[in-house]
């Protein structure tokens, strides 16, 4: 009788201990899923504001070879910067290769909308 009662209470005893961690647990995933979420919010916020500071005048200024207020593919090209020049078809929305700040502005916002939205859908 009295193993049959210790084997009881060890029973009870790992019982209320996993549903202790799994209380616990569940806690612990809740605030991890609130600083994942907050953590988020942060970067969406920081990759707004980065696009916002990338000025199209400080991109010409290092950029414009033959001074014509304009980035041309060449240009682009001379830069060696990969993802400017994989983008490049795409900011130049009236195809005359050449980007203008309206064209690069125009990209950028729309890269800036994108960004949020896969991110606030991965929340």
């Amino acid at each position: 009788m009295k193993n049959m009662s210790l084997l009881k209470i060890t029973a009870m005893v790992v019982t209320v201990a996993f549903a202790s961690n799994f209380v616990n647990a569940d806690d612990k995933l809740d605030k991890a899923l609130e600083k994942a979420q907050s953590d988020i919010e942060k970067v969406t916020a920081s990759v707004v504001e980065a696009a916002k500071q990338l000025d199209f005048s400080a991109l010409i200024e290092k950029l414009d070879s033959d001074e014509n207020g304009m980035l041309s593919e060449a240009e682009v090209s001379a830069n060696q910067s990969q993802l400017l020049h994989q983008e490049f078809n795409k900011m130049d929305v009236n195809q005359d290769k050449q980007i203008d700040e309206a064209e690069y502005n125009s990209y950028i916002a729309q890269v800036s909308d994108k960004a949020t939205d896969i991110i606030k859908n991965a929340i």
